[in-house]
């Protein structure tokens, strides 16, 4: 892991590889309308962290997706994702708008990406015993790291 003091930097910081950040702006253009604006209109023009929570946030995208097709052509442009990242070893998903849905989503995501690598996508734990960056990492991906 290449840090300078313990800030991260851009090598040590997990993002979504272009391809799957692409598949999911693709397959749900409500959610992630915002995806390419300026950081002055959302945090979405970050990205998404690592590849092995695509598929939790694909699962997630979808219920999320259906809840906006749900409203009326007049309220569905008031909801979107407005920031997917990892924080504390954990994700992160806010949205525009709230509703019990939308957080009940949300958070069974976030308790499956805590118990998820965010490298590879295999079962894994949060670990910062480096006294670094928390991260949730199996085995194989934390002993590379």
């Amino acid at each position: 892991m290449k840090e300078v003091g313990s800030i991260p930097t851009p090598t040590t910081i997990n993002i979504m590889n272009e391809h799957l950040d692409k598949a999911l702006c693709e397959a749900f253009p409500n959610l992630y309308r915002d995806r390419n604006a300026p950081m002055t209109e959302t945090c979405m023009c970050w990205g998404f962290p690592g590849d092995g929570w695509f598929l939790i946030i694909w699962h997630l995208s979808e219920k999320l997706e259906k809840i906006i097709l749900r409203e009326s052509e007049e309220s569905r442009h008031l909801i979107c994702a407005r920031q997917v990242k990892e924080k504390f070893g954990g994700l992160r998903f806010y949205m525009s708008l709230h509703s019990d849905k939308i957080g009940a989503a949300i958070s069974k995501a976030e308790a499956e990406a805590l118990e998820t690598c965010e490298k590879c996508g295999r079962p894994g734990s949060s670990d910062n015993s480096k006294g670094s960056w928390i991260q949730v990492l199996c085995e194989v991906c934390g002993e590379v790291n």
